[in-house]
């Protein structure tokens, strides 16, 4: 992971403290003889927000994942004209994960698009670890994703 992002410890933003955060950042742009003639230009950007509790129950999700998802998408997501796409993923381990929990997050749903999508869109990923039985629960926006945690976690 270190290769690919910038990684912060002990990352405080706001009222929110995590263990880490990581930063991807990639610009592309096609130029037309020299660097001042733009064709075009885009960025995608993901943000991995990583917290360890002993355990993890449905208050968690009003009290912390809810409001951070909401301070996240409004303060770290720069819709400029470059703008393609920004991925919020908050990844939250626990030895013990409640039932609950488990079923809101995997119906829980928050994406954003900008000037109706010409200025790129935003999706925010949960991933819940439960680090006792090695499983994973997550949202349906971290499909394409999970493959990437549980070889890092896993191998």
């Amino acid at each position: 992971m270190n290769s690919h992002f910038n990684i912060y410890d002990n990352y405080i933003t706001s009222n929110y403290s995590f263990d880490f955060m990581g930063e991807f950042v990639l610009s592309n742009s096609r130029f037309f003889l020299s660097k001042k003639n733009v064709i075009w230009s885009y960025d995608n950007n993901e943000y991995v927000f990583v917290k360890s509790f002993e355990s993890l129950s449905k208050n968690h999700f009003s009290e912390f994942i809810l409001p951070f998802s909401n301070f996240a998408l409004n303060n770290f997501v720069k819709p400029d004209e470059n703008h393609m796409s920004t991925y919020i993923t908050m990844f939250l381990s626990a030895q013990e994960i409640d039932a609950d929990l488990i079923n809101y997050i995997k119906r829980y749903n928050k994406r954003k698009s900008y000037s109706f999508g010409l200025r790129g869109y935003s999706n925010f990923r949960i991933i819940l670890f439960n680090s006792n039985t090695h499983e994973f629960f997550y949202n349906k926006d971290t499909k394409d994703a999970i493959k990437f945690y549980k070889e890092v976690l896993l191998s």
